[in-house]
């Protein structure tokens, strides 16, 4: 592991908390964006606002985006869909030109790490279980990081016709709970305007009214 890379990796671990294989597929990820996406010539290269990133999952590897590119929900250039995958397409800005990551399926299995984790998540491994499978865990980790990304991801240019610019969405008060919620998200129940949070109580309630 190079010096540039083995710091990045501690900002990424810095930021996360730990150390896990999912940190870790986030961070190659970040990185085959960083090589395959160079900067424009002319242009100099400005990671907080020059890549946008959509993830398709909530997973750890997340925070190693966020901190290698600088991608965040409050800058708008984060994007989340939730598809359950070990997927992240990065775009440049300037052109649309981007680069779709995908982990290949079965390239993390370990299957002691496997048989493991669910006794280690439910507090039932024993000490010397608990040791081994951090040490497991800690080595996947390691080698997805040390590793050449072509042993682990694929990877294809595309490109994506990105928004100019954010879209501004007038706030409306929700009726039942009196606080403000973007127009876009609210919608009508019994006539009255209703935040997401209240409608998700209203049909609550109207499905235990009519059992």
């Amino acid at each position: 592991m190079n010096e540039q890379v083995k710091m990045d990796w501690e900002r990424c671990v810095a930021f996360h908390g730990h150390v896990c294989p999912g940190l870790a597929i986030g961070f190659q990820a970040a990185q085959i964006a960083l090589k395959v996406l160079p900067t424009i010539e002319g242009e100099p290269y400005n990671p907080k606002s020059g890549i946008v990133s959509i993830v398709q999952n909530d997973a750890c590897g997340v925070d190693a985006v966020q901190t290698l590119l600088s991608s965040t929900f409050g800058k708008g250039n984060l994007m989340f869909k939730d598809h359950g995958k070990q997927v992240f397409s990065f775009i440049r800005r300037q052109d649309g030109r981007g680069v779709r990551v995908a982990l290949k399926y079965g390239a993390m299995d370990n299957e002691r790490h496997q048989a493991l984790r669910p006794k280690v998540m439910d507090n039932s491994a024993t000490p010397a279980e608990a040791v081994e499978f951090y040490k497991v865990h800690g080595e996947l980790s390691l080698h997805l990081v040390e590793t050449p990304p072509e042993e682990h991801f694929v990877w294809r240019e595309i490109t994506y016709d990105l928004p100019l610019g954010p879209k501004l969405n007038p706030t409306v008060q929700c009726a039942f709970c009196g606080e403000g919620v973007m127009e876009q998200r609210a919608s009508v129940r019994e006539g009255r305007v209703a935040c997401p949070e209240c409608v998700e109580k209203y049909e609550s309630r109207v499905l235990v009214l009519n059992k």
